[in-house]
């Protein structure tokens, strides 16, 4: 090395150290409790690079951001692999509860982006934002990332730099996109660091309510209605959960799904912020599932989702009722009956009154309950047959005595069948990366008032079956043959795709992927012809990065 690049390096040190002598000598130390491990963890492990220099010592960029729990663990992430924070699981653990207690979201900030956390991949983000910001943010991730955070001005300006440093080759990955009229660091200085510094604040009237609010109890029993979009259908369940300290619980579960089968299971789970609920489940059947749920502010209904896989490419959704006091109807299942047919259905809810009679169970006019079997204090099996005549259209079921009304559709034929989802995708996987998945399901639909087919008036009556699946070919070019190829739906409406890599036998050793129509064939009963419906998917490339939000 010259003598001149000695003595540069030799200025660059200097001064380095005296910056961190002054804000070293700047610095009034905060006392931390013992009662706040967190906070420790904090000081220890961070103040070394974040050095405290804002009003009351608070760690510099770290205190002046609020996050979803699974925001902050990103942030730790990336503190670790790129930045080379030191952290013990257990560290970083106590740092992701302890930041997303004192830096969190209150529920009204979560609730819009839910989907996001919940890992509904398929959802089409409606939120009208400004050009600017679809352009420098929304082309590489999507919106509810962004808007699950909130920043200080300056934090939110700052993180421009942080994208240029980590991202050198930001400029090239986003001028082609169409959204930009400008070079992206300009544009999103002047116009999408306003607009986020406005929209997202760092201080806000609902934080500091829920900062405020006392904080709910999760102990106790629990009666579970849920969804399962493949083989189970619809699924009642109960869960008693016992509290462990520091927000954290354990409790016993099991489901009652529609087609008869059941599982059982242990949770174990931490409540974030007072009311997100992230648990870890494990099935009789040594299998685990990732429970990401939400609680009211009242503590007394927690929803959200329930998904099968560690990347949350299948799921079930899931609400949970705290039992009280009072009887409550909670669902009817199926909520459709169909004129001049007897069928069994299920009514559940909460301490429901023992030995009900026929006369008790109320489904409308034209709808006769023959018999009544109950279980324990939830469940109520009735048989009940619905007369030709009855008028179709919706209705209420209850029972005498008990709150609750749960809307019931009578109907007397299908008119058409939808796919769900309608636009899906799946990923080939299973040698370098896991597959991703794509569950589908079919429902029935009836024209509205106006008797056309997809309308806002149509009335969807509920999930159908059996179905028969089938793959077709979305063509785009000559001799396409992505069909042959991308994967296979099976009887359950579950497309698995292919194994990612080069294909040998495509053209061009071409991966597994392409874009192909599921179709869906149901015939109802005394039908002469299926009636069918469709849904474009597209297999994509194989994915090797997932990241908690996307």
């Amino acid at each position: 090395m010259s003598a001149r690049g000695k003595n540069t390096t030799a200025k660059s040190t200097a001064i380095s150290l005296f910056l961190l002598l002054v804000s070293l000598a700047c610095w009034t130390p905060r006392v931390w409790g013992e009662q706040a491990p967190g906070a420790k963890v904090l000081e220890d492990r961070c103040s070394g690079c974040h050095a405290p220099r804002e009003e009351g010592g608070k760690l510099d960029a770290i205190e002046s951001q609020r996050k979803a729990p699974e925001g902050w663990q990103m942030t730790i992430d990336r503190m670790v692999r790129v930045h080379g924070a030191q952290l013990q699981p257990d560290e970083a653990r106590t740092l992701v509860k302890y930041l997303s207690d004192h830096y969190g979201l209150a529920p009204s900030e979560v609730e819009p982006f839910r989907y996001a956390l919940e890992k509904y991949d398929n959802t089409v983000e409606q939120q009208n934002i400004p050009k600017a910001v679809q352009g420098t943010c929304v082309q590489c991730h999507s919106y509810a990332r962004i808007a699950l955070q909130r920043r200080t001005p300056e934090q939110w300006a700052r993180l421009l730099d942080s994208k240029v440093a980590l991202l050198p080759n930001i400029e090239n990955s986003t001028g082609s996109s169409g959204f930009l009229d400008d070079l992206w660091l300009p544009t999103a200085k002047k116009e999408s660091v306003p607009y986020l510094t406005k929209n997202y604040p760092f201080t806000s009237e609902a934080w500091k309510k829920w900062q405020a609010a006392s904080k709910q109890d999760y102990a106790g029993s629990w009666k579970i209605v849920g969804h399962d979009s493949g083989r189970g259908g619809d699924y009642t369940g109960r869960l008693t959960l016992k509290a462990l300290g520091d927000d954290r619980y354990e409790g016993e579960f099991t489901h009652e799904f529609a087609d008869g089968s059941s599982v059982s299971g242990k949770t174990t789970a931490i409540v974030y912020t007072g009311f997100q609920w992230r648990g870890i489940a494990q099935i009789g059947d040594g299998k685990k599932q990732k429970e990401i749920f939400f609680a009211s502010e009242d503590g007394v209904v927690i929803g959200g989702r329930r998904l099968l896989t560690t990347i949350g490419d299948l799921g079930r959704e899931e609400t949970l009722y705290k039992s009280g006091a009072d009887a409550k109807l909670l669902t009817v299942i199926p909520a459709t009956l169909k004129t001049g047919e007897t069928q069994k259905v299920k009514l559940f809810g909460m301490n429901l009154p023992q030995n009900l009679t026929a006369e008790a169970v109320i489904l409308g006019e034209g709808v006769t309950v023959r018999s009544l079997s109950q279980s324990g204090d939830d469940t109520v099996i009735a048989e009940v047959v619905t007369d030709n005549g009855a008028k179709a259209g919706p209705r209420q079921a209850t029972i005498r005595g008990v709150e609750g009304k749960i809307p019931l559709y009578v109907y007397t034929t299908v008119d058409y069948i939808r796919l769900s989802p309608e636009q899906a995708f799946a990923r080939p996987g299973g040698v370098r990366t896991p597959k991703v998945f794509q569950q589908f399901e079919v429902f029935a639909y009836l024209n509205g008032k106006d008797g056309v087919k997809g309308t806002k008036d149509d009335v969807k009556l509920g999930r159908v079956g059996p179905i028969r699946w089938n793959l077709e070919e979305y063509v785009k070019r000559n001799n396409d043959d992505d069909v042959q190829f991308v994967g296979a739906v099976d009887e359950n409406g579950l497309f698995a795709p292919a194994n990612d890599g080069p294909n040998l036998q495509r053209h061009m050793s071409d991966e597994n992927v392409g874009d192909v129509w599921v179709e869906a064939w149901y015939k109802p009963d005394g039908a002469k012809r299926s009636m069918g419906a469709r849904s474009f998917l597209l297999v994509m490339p194989p994915k090797f990065n997932f990241q908690p939000i996307e």
